[in-house]
């Protein structure tokens, strides 16, 4: 019996099933009435053309009808799986696959049409749709060994080890002899064994036991993706967030729409403080699945924590004390969004250790500073904040030895970076200085004052302590003035001498002798030295 007299029978109603020879005997008058059917729609065909599309041609029965556009919708799948073969052997697999999609349309019954659509999807890696289109043939033809075992593979190929064990035996059962069958069971049943115990690491948090595993069964399977999902989910859980995302990403490659994959490579993504993939990520995985709560949640975060960041950083450009408390205020709301997020905390501690080292406020800066330190001790500048704050702090006290050791701190981290090296030697001769005469703080400047700032500085004291103006005042007043003003002077002829002031500066002694308090000077305003220095009010 044709395929195409098959057709027909079924169309009128004929137990047609080639399984069923009796029953085709049984039926022999309807037989020959079917043929005489199929030649008149034969002789019909030309005025059936001619009729509209979906309408029988004038004088057909509906079952006449029926018949004739069966065979026709028989031709028409045939010669497409005919052009889609031939574009097999070219290796156009798209074309193959739009091929083979239009003959489904067409004869969505036929199980050759999905099956063959299946085998050009294995030939371009894509096990998930291949997978699809076998459950689909079984489903049509549940005796389809071949799909069976294709299936089993596909299972495989996908890192689903126990799936792929239940098929191979299903086709054991059916086909003892079966090659493929035989070699392979083996393989799936120690596969679903060891995915078995990865889980059951993962579960225990044997994390390191885990990810050797799961590498192990990688370089016998492949790059399965279940198998790669479970090592990517082991490396996340380890901290090893960009070992996760290149797991992933082989995932996505194979599978884009994989929800489970745009999900952990999206956290893993966030994990390293880089939010704009992470929420391209969760936008994709939202894309997939808008009802994703898991998803939704972590995008809200991302979102909310990168708007906080952004409104802080934002504030801090324009350096007006207002704009700053907003800054701050902005940074600590975000620090609450997600206090375990150490990577990007770490930018925004920071970014306040700034704030508060600029205003010199110790106690808020040193947490800061601290947490920052704390979070990434190899970072080089809340060291450098803290340590500047300290000796700028010193400065006025003075009171170096904190500021130095915190400059040593820096040092041991990042030894040749030159605000290391040229603030150590700040602190250091800071240090020395303060333990001698601070011509700074005598001349009431601080130490990156221009030349003029220092120029007016000594001449407004130099008035004020000059002997002239306190020759009616007692002859203990009278030195002690004297002494003021020999300081003011001794301290305008270093710190007006550019070389001198740098020698100063470095901690070096700038004049012979310097231990000799006793030493005499040129003064602008005609007195000479001789009198006896008083440091009391420096």
């Amino acid at each position: 019996i044709s395929s195409a007299l098959l057709a027909a029978l079924a169309a009128l109603g004929a137990p047609a099933t080639q399984a069923a020879p009796a029953a085709c005997a049984a039926h022999s008058a309807t037989l020959v009435a079917s043929a005489a059917v199929l030649a008149q729609a034969a002789v019909l065909a030309a005025a059936h053309e001619a009729a509209p599309a979906g309408e029988c041609a004038a004088g057909q029965t509906p079952e006449e009808c029926a018949a004739e556009e069966a065979a026709a919708n028989m031709k028409k799948a045939a010669k497409l799986r005919s052009q889609a073969d031939d574009a097999v052997m070219k290796k156009n697999y798209k074309d193959a696959v739009a091929l083979f999609t239009e003959a489904m349309k067409i004869e969505s019954h036929n199980e050759k049409n999905v099956y063959k659509r299946s085998r050009v999807y294995s030939k371009m890696g894509n096990f998930k749709a291949e997978l699809a289109d076998l459950n689909h043939a079984l489903d049509l033809k549940p005796d389809l060994l071949s799909a069976l075992a294709f299936r089993a593979k596909a299972h495989l190929a996908l890192g689903e080890c126990r799936l792929a064990a239940e098929d191979y035996e299903n086709v054991l059962k059916a086909k003892p002899a079966h090659g493929d069958a035989k070699k392979l069971l083996p393989k799936a049943l120690e596969c679903s064994a060891q995915i078995q115990q990865v889980e059951q690491f993962i579960a225990q948090s044997r994390f390191d036991q885990a990810e050797r595993l799961a590498s192990e069964i990688i370089e016998v399977t492949g790059k399965a993706p279940r198998v790669k999902m479970l090592r990517a989910r082991t490396r996340f859980a380890m901290g090893n967030y960009f070992e996760a995302i290149a797991d992933c990403g082989d995932v996505l490659k194979k599978e884009p729409d994989y929800i489970g994959a745009l999900l952990l490579r999206g956290r893993a993504y966030y994990r390293v403080a880089d939010h704009e993939m992470a929420q391209r990520h969760f936008k994709e995985a939202l894309h997939q699945d808008p009802d994703n709560k898991e998803v939704k949640t972590e995008f809200k975060r991302v979102q909310k924590l990168v708007k906080l960041t952004n409104k802080g950083t934002a504030n801090m450009k324009t350096h007006s004390t207002a704009a700053w408390n907003d800054a701050l205020d902005a940074f600590k709301e975000a620090l609450e969004v997600d206090p375990s997020h150490s990577e990007h905390n770490k930018v925004l501690f920071n970014h306040m250790c700034t704030i508060y080292t600029k205003w010199k406020k110790k106690a808020e800066a040193t947490d800061a500073c601290e947490q920052a330190i704390r979070l990434d001790t190899s970072v080089l500048d809340p060291y450098v904040s803290l340590a500047d704050m300290l000796t700028r702090m010193a400065e006025e006290t003075p009171e170096f030895e904190e500021a130095l050791r915190a400059w040593q701190r820096a040092h041991d981290v990042h030894r040749e970076d030159h605000r290391v090296r040229e603030g150590l030697q700040r602190a250091e001769a800071g240090l020395r200085q303060s333990k001698q005469k601070n011509y700074y703080k005598i001349l009431g400047v601080p130490r990156d004052a221009e030349t003029s700032q220092i120029k007016r500085a000594y001449r407004s004291m130099a008035k004020e302590y000059h002997p002239d103006k306190h020759s009616d005042k007692s002859d203990e007043e009278k030195a002690v003035m004297e002494g003021k003003f020999q300081l003011v002077a001794e301290a305008y002829e270093v710190l007006s001498d550019a070389e001198l002031r740098a020698k100063y500066d470095r901690g070096e002694e700038v004049f012979e002798n310097q231990g000799n308090n006793n030493r005499g000077h040129g003064f602008p305003f005609g007195r000479r030295g001789g009198f006896h220095f008083h440091s009391r009010g420096f």
